[in-house]
């Protein structure tokens, strides 16, 4: 049996968080898997995914209201503010330990800004299952595009794994040509002066798609994620107000990501919330030059986070006995 497995069966059962649909039995010797309550995402996947030793483990709840980018029925574990949507649930899980792997689906950020939001891994790509993906209904921006399935985890190698078992891509002996907003140690990249993050989504993405095809990775940093602000664009609608808030949850880039057609891989920095987004093409050879990139950047986990959340023995210490 995997050494955590009864521990994290016993978790999900719990249900601490409220982000869990259904628990699966699931196989105690694989690695856990969570999916997000949408029918979008294919069981033909999970079947690419059982041979590389991933198992289903449990069905996540997602925000409601057609993917809001904000979930108001769950709570940030971190921070106590409302969860980043719309794979809020599969987001909670895996930080939480109780899942490796989490895959939801992605518009506008769906999988990106969740998983930032609380300082894991992410991953999207539209060759995820790209026979299978569905057109979505307009945003609220107004603008229609298929949308891309993604992984989340809190270990690079898990979800190095999940992507090769997924498209097949390992990653390339080389970065190629970086773009970059800023200085990264130990990463040769142009440094260039990029578009507003907060511009509005139809530019942006424009804008990326015209940079993508001029290099094989572009990297910048995003966030914070739902900190300082309210990232959803049905609050944001009303007026100037409540546009500012909006804007100040650090929701830049990864709104766009999907709409550009990009490949996206999100890494967390030590600030809560933030994270190193690397974006390419969804071409075979780009992806493999982001993978080599994304392997270049060191890990960053927080003990003390780890030591409170990672130990789920923390859930089940008894209370006063008389």
């Amino acid at each position: 049996m995997k050494d955590n497995y009864s521990l994290q069966h016993k978790t999900a059962l719990l249900n601490p968080y409220g982000s869990i649909v259904k628990v699966l039995d699931g196989d105690p010797e694989k690695l856990l898997v969570g999916i997000k309550n949408v029918r979008s995402i294919p069981n033909t996947l999970m079947h690419r995914l059982e041979p590389a030793g991933f198992t289903l483990h449990t069905i996540d709840k997602k925000s409601q209201l057609a993917g809001r980018a904000v979930d108001t029925e769950l709570i940030n574990p971190i921070s106590g503010r409302f969860m980043s949507g719309s794979s809020s649930g599969t987001a909670i899980n895996v930080f939480a330990g109780i899942n490796d792997l989490g895959i939801g689906n992605d518009g506008g950020g769906s999988v990106l800004a969740p998983a930032i939001s609380v300082n894991i891994l992410s991953f999207i790509s539209r060759l995820i299952e790209a026979d299978r993906l569905q057109q979505l209904k307009p945003n609220t921006d107004n603008i229609t595009s298929a949308n891309s399935i993604g992984f989340m985890a809190r270990d690079k190698k898990i979800l190095m794994k999940a992507i090769q078992a997924a498209i097949g891509i390992r990653p390339a002996s080389g970065a190629g040509r970086v773009l970059a907003d800023r200085e990264y140690p130990g990463i040769d990249a142009q440094v260039i002066a990029i578009e507003d993050p907060a511009a509005p989504r139809a530019v942006l993405t424009a804008y990326l798609q015209a940079l993508l095809k001029r290099c094989d990775v572009f990297m910048i940093t995003e966030g914070p994620i739902d900190l300082d602000g309210f990232g959803d664009s049905l609050f944001g609608h009303f007026d100037a107000r409540t546009q500012r808030i909006q804007q100040a949850a650090g929701k830049g880039y990864v709104r766009v990501c999907n709409l550009a057609g990009a490949t996206a891989l999100s890494l967390p920095q030590s600030g809560l919330g933030m994270a190193t987004l690397l974006m390419c093409e969804s071409q075979s050879e780009k992806i493999a030059r982001l993978l080599y990139l994304a392997e270049q950047i060191e890990e960053v986990h927080d003990e003390l986070i780890e030591r409170y959340f990672l130990d789920l023995n923390n859930y089940f210490i008894e209370g006063y006995e008389i």
